[in-house]
């Protein structure tokens, strides 16, 4: 069986033998590549199989996208309700900690699958996870229709925390450095983003960007960080304190009284196949792995979503 790994020759196609034990076997149709994949990969090789974002199809041809947390189901997060805060969660994590979705095939556990709607083709569901952590972001923040959103990052997390505030009835501004990233941006429903805005989210990561977000946030606004820091967070602190900013972390995604996020994504796909469209640039056969990193690097070429096809 196939499967991408970072080696110390860099990102390979390594063969190994398919996953055995229980759980749910998933023949892997996309897998996209993250931001934090580049970020690790850039750490030095890594002794997993990569891949947190991907769709599939179970033996029985079943297509669903997978929730790559598992969480232990028995720690004070899990038996509270939240099991994306698991006090080992981390320790399971496909692609970061596991084995992942990059491959021909992965076993996962049943509670891992999420069932696709009615027109969300399983080539695309790939985007069910990252949409998530846009859905759960604007969920955890309480933003809902009538507010304003500005988001600052053009890339996936970004483009798709623009798609999670459309669809919460939000007016929707975007800070975004590449044309590709506009023009998306503007396909999904926003606009350039100007004046105060009552909740600005972070998708960017950079010191640049936090303070063009503290700009861009009126007094007493939320800011919704999605960006994920591997160091200290340089949150810029006089604008913050004189406007009374409220900063509020959002780590993966969770459940809510009508279900999971990952559910909620999956239908917000199936209702507007244009975030879809908008956001995977490029798509590439497993074999291809290396240029297919080497793309997801390059934003200044287009690239938004690179995803990986097993075939």
């Amino acid at each position: 069986m196939r499967t991408i790994r970072n080696t110390e020759a860099g990102i390979e196609v390594v063969d190994v033998a398919p996953p055995e034990g229980d759980g749910a076997r998933v023949r892997i149709r996309a897998s996209g590549i993250c931001g934090s994949d580049l970020m690790m990969i850039g750490m030095g090789p890594i002794p997993v199989t990569l891949g947190h974002e991907s769709s599939g199809e179970l033996p029985d041809g079943t297509p669903v996208a997978i929730d790559p947390s598992q969480p232990c189901g028995t720690c004070d997060q899990c038996s509270s309700g939240r099991p994306h805060l698991c006090r080992t969660g981390a320790q399971r994590t496909l692609g970061v900690s596991i084995d992942g979705g990059m491959a021909d095939e992965v076993l996962v556990p049943p509670n891992a699958l999420v069932p696709l709607p009615h027109g969300l083709g399983v080539e695309d569901a790939c985007l069910v996870e990252p949409l998530a952590v846009g859905v759960h972001g604007l969920r955890i923040a309480g933003v809902d229709g009538g507010a304003r959103v500005a988001v600052v990052g053009g890339g996936t997390i970004g483009l798709l925390a623009v798609a999670a505030a459309v669809a919460a009835g939000c007016e929707v501004g975007l800070v975004a450095r590449h044309e590709r990233q506009v023009a998306a941006g503007e396909a999904l429903g926003a606009s350039a983003a100007e004046g105060e805005y009552d909740v600005v989210v972070d998708a960017a990561g950079s010191e640049t960007a936090l303070r063009r977000v503290a700009e861009l946030s009126c007094p007493g606004a939320t800011v919704v960080v999605l960006s994920t820091h591997f160091g200290l967070v340089p949150v810029p602190g006089i604008a913050s304190l004189m406007k009374e900013l409220r900063y509020q972390w959002a780590y993966t995604y969770g459940a809510h009284a009508g279900g999971r996020d990952v559910d909620t994504a999956a239908m917000m796909l199936a209702r507007r196949p244009e975030i879809a469209r908008e956001v995977i640039t490029h798509r590439f056969p497993l074999e291809d792995a290396r240029e297919a990193f080497r793309v997801a690097a390059d934003r200044a070429s287009g690239a938004i979503k690179v995803v990986l096809e097993p075939g």
